[in-house]
């Protein structure tokens, strides 16, 4: 009972991503028309942004709607789109420790793994805007649970999920 809302990139596509599936791949032309968009950004000399229309059909699907999206679409979108605030809940994935993000990075062999953990770095500015954080050091299965648990208001998770939300410090993960 969840669709996810395909958000738009001007990147080319890495192995096994599919156009329309992981995200409509668009020239950077196609992001001149900004009316298009709901919310719009670069990141890392790339577009990223996400349909006027995609968000509207999936939102009249009367299903729960999982959007993906950074911190600067997020601040976009809790700014600027009041009419859509009171639904929204903010997940914010990260791990625990930093060394274990820069470790995942890394292994992509993405030729901006520095600028990317830079960024990281002032993301964490934005933590404020996010109801949830979800830790994702233990398996991928156990972080889709915790996920899930927050989607569908199972009170147990959420409890353990708010108490790692409550216990995260910037200054201590970023030295860990």
């Amino acid at each position: 009972n969840i669709v996810r809302v395909v958000t738009c990139t001007s990147r080319k596509p890495r192995e096994g991503e599919k156009d329309k599936i992981d995200y409509y791949f668009l020239n950077e032309e196609e992001f001149k028309d900004q009316n298009r968009f709901i919310e719009m950004a670069v990141v890392h000399g790339n577009y990223y942004g996400t349909l006027k229309e995609e968000v509207k059909k999936k939102l009249e699907s009367e299903k729960k709607v999982v959007w993906v999206m950074d911190v600067q679409g997020v601040d976009n979108i809790l700014k600027n789109h009041k009419d859509l605030d009171k639904e929204i809940i903010t997940i914010f994935i990260t791990p625990e420790k930093f060394t274990t993000l820069i470790q995942r990075i890394r292994l992509k062999g993405d030729p901006n793994s520095e600028k990317r953990i830079e960024s990281i770095r002032k993301e964490l500015k934005y933590l404020a805007l996010f109801r949830y954080l979800v830790n994702s050091s233990s398996k991928i299965e156990e972080s889709l649970d915790d996920i899930k648990g927050i989607i569908y208001n199972d009170k147990e998770k959420i409890k353990k999920i708010e108490e790692f939300t409550k216990n995260f410090k910037v200054d201590k993960f970023l030295r860990s």
